[in-house]
């Protein structure tokens, strides 16, 4: 089994590239407002460990998952990290109809 690095800003970059394109026209737009220059953030229970945010919505970040290979919403703790990485192992897409609803009903 290969030992585990974290992501770095270039990988996440062409992920969220990638991610982006697939998603649907109407979610792409509410997405694409939500976006800000990735940054990273801390997770609490993985001290030293870091993920980037890709973009913020209503007190939440979208964040990319290096360990789970996936796409992940969370709240910020009071110190402007997270908690812990979430396991879902979400598409980008899958957050989007979590955020948003259908797409067809968007806007």
């Amino acid at each position: 089994m290969p030992e585990w690095t974290p992501a770095n800003r270039s990988a996440v970059e062409e992920l969220l590239e990638v991610s982006s394109a697939a998603l649907h026209p109407e979610h792409l737009a509410r997405f694409k407002a939500m976006l800000v220059p990735l940054y990273k953030i801390r997770v609490a229970s993985d001290p030293g460990q870091t993920v980037f945010v890709v973009a913020e919505y209503d007190g939440k970040v979208i964040y990319y998952s290096d360990i789970e290979d996936g796409w992940e919403l969370a709240a910020l703790d009071d110190k402007g990290g997270i908690d812990c990485r979430g396991s879902s192992q979400f598409d980008l897409s899958h957050l989007m109809w979590q955020l948003f609803g259908d797409p067809k009903a968007c806007g």
